[in-house]
């Protein structure tokens, strides 16, 4: 309970801080936090999840735009910062965390940490496991991971070579079932721990 308790904290503080000032419905992007430095540190500490890595997510999401939306060919829609797909709206909506509380940088930050903990627990502690917040598909798993490995290495938190990203055309070509099962079997139990986080 106390890892979700941040949910409701967050949104009743953000909540009644809007209430206050008398914003209108849909806030200006101006008086939402649109960088998340203020957020990130406590958000990945109180998630237990490496601020840089968190920190790469909401880069490659969205180049930390607080106000992003995008439609999903597949009819989802994901929102904010943190890109939150549509799917996860019910569960967060238990928490009073609404998609218009998604267009707060903080907001977006706890909740991109929070799914992060989760697929890292899922997953775990490896490349696969922290890819696995965009997607468990082998192939889309594997371009985000890239990202993920070329957006830390650009800011020296990490040494090594740059990896080649593998086109989104490429990933979207579907591969039959019982090879996307093994395939994702065999990722899940070969994916290396993070390079900057201890073992598991």
């Amino acid at each position: 309970m106390r890892k979700q308790s941040w949910l409701v904290l967050t949104t009743l503080a953000t909540n009644a801080a809007l209430a206050s000032a008398q914003l209108p419905l849909v806030p200006h992007a101006s008086t939402l936090v649109r960088e998340p430095a203020p957020c990130l540190a406590a958000a990945a500490h109180y998630h237990a999840v490496n601020p840089w890595l968190l920190r790469a997510i909401l880069k490659v999401e969205s180049d930390f735009k607080a106000d992003a939306v995008n439609r999903n060919a597949n009819g989802t829609v994901d929102v904010g910062m943190a890109q939150i797909n549509s799917i996860h709206f019910p569960e967060l909506a238990r928490w009073g965390v609404t998609p218009i509380r998604l267009l707060d940088g903080c907001t977006a930050t706890y909740v991109a940490a929070w799914h992060l903990a989760r697929q890292i627990r899922r997953h775990g502690n490896s490349w696969y496991g922290a890819a696995s917040y965009h997607s468990t598909s082998p192939c889309q798993n594997s371009r985000y991971a890239g990202l993920l490995w070329n957006t830390l290495l650009s800011w020296n938190a990490v040494t090594g070579a740059r990896l080649p990203v593998t086109s989104l055309k490429a990933c979207t070509v579907p591969a039959p079932a019982a090879s996307r099962s093994a395939a994702l079997a065999s990722a899940a139990a070969s994916a290396p721990a993070l390079a900057f986080d201890e073992a598991p």
